[in-house]
């Protein structure tokens, strides 16, 4: 992932695949179903702390990868 944009695809994918309503997410990422909503939909103004919180409560950790090497950073 590159921007917000392509993350919320992913969001709601992992979402839908775990049979979550968009409240249950936000509930358990604690967070507003509003919030999620701007996420899913790719809105770039979405709070960073947040975002980390919904893929943390979806069970993901992420990582940063260099786009020139390919090497990951934790």
């Amino acid at each position: 992932m590159r921007t917000v944009r392509e993350a919320g695809p992913l969001v709601r994918e992992l979402r839908e695949e775990r049979g979550w309503s968009q409240a249950e997410l936000a509930r358990r990422a604690n967070v507003s179903r509003t919030f999620l909503i701007d996420l899913e939909s790719g809105k770039a103004t979405v709070e960073t702390s947040k975002f980390m919180d919904v893929f943390q409560a979806l069970g993901f950790e992420l990582a940063v990868r260099n786009s020139d090497t390919g090497h990951v950073r934790w």
